[in-house]
Parts: structure tokens; sequence; C-alpha cells
């Protein structure tokens, strides 16, 4: 009985690899160290959205992507006169370009319906 126990935890532990292996992992995360971003606040009250165009940079952790946001609010708040958070989450990091131009084009799209006025605020 030891025996068959012993011998299946071999072949339960030689299957992770294969069955963790994907060979589209490749493409399906993009390479981490570059990342692209773009930042959005918005302004119900003068119905308006503050965006920033999607760019690749060099981020690698999640301070830096705040530390952007942090600057593009005071950006923001320097330029229209608003007081917006500077702690705020306000931009978004992809992995991959194609991720972050269709959530930048479904946002833009979606503000545009609702007759939001698109501001464009470049940071970078």
């Amino acid at each position: 009985m030891k025996s068959a126990f012993l011998f299946s935890k071999k072949i339960f532990l030689l299957t992770i690899p294969v069955l963790t292996y994907s060979p589209l992992h490749h493409f399906a995360y993009a390479n981490t160290s570059t990342q692209s971003i773009w930042c959005s606040i918005s302004d119900p009250a003068g119905e308006r959205i503050f965006v920033s165009n999607p760019i690749r940079r060099p981020i690698p952790s999640r301070m830096a992507i705040m530390d952007y946001g942090s600057r593009f609010a005071r950006t923001v708040n320097s330029r229209f006169g608003l007081h917006v958070v500077l702690e705020g989450n306000h931009c978004h990091a992809f992995p991959s370009s194609y991720r972050a131009a269709t959530t930048y084009a479904a946002l833009v799209s979606r503000m545009a319906d609702q007759n939001f006025k698109i501001i464009s605020v470049s940071i970078f």
C-alpha cells in the first residue's frame, strides 16, 4: 500500500510541470519589464474627462504606476484648476499595447456617448 502511494506521488509530481506549461504563455503575457500605461480622471460636474495617451514605459512595480498617477493628478490640478486627490488610482497599466489601446478606446467612446468632453493631457 505504501509503495502504491509513493508511486502515485511520483507520477503526480512529474505531471505538474507538464500541466502548468502552456505554449501560449509567451504571447498571453507580454514582457512585464515594460508595460503600456495611460491615465484618466473624470470630472462629472463639468462633464469632462482628462486622459493621457497609452505609452510603453519600463514600470517594474505598482509604486511606479502610482507615481505616474500622482504626477497626472498634479498636472490636471495645475492646468485646469481641479482639486483631485493625488494618491488616487488614476493610471492603468497593461502588459501589452493591444490591451491598453482597447480599454482606452472603450473608455473614450463610452464617455463620448455620455456627452463628456474628452481632454487629452500629456505627462509623458
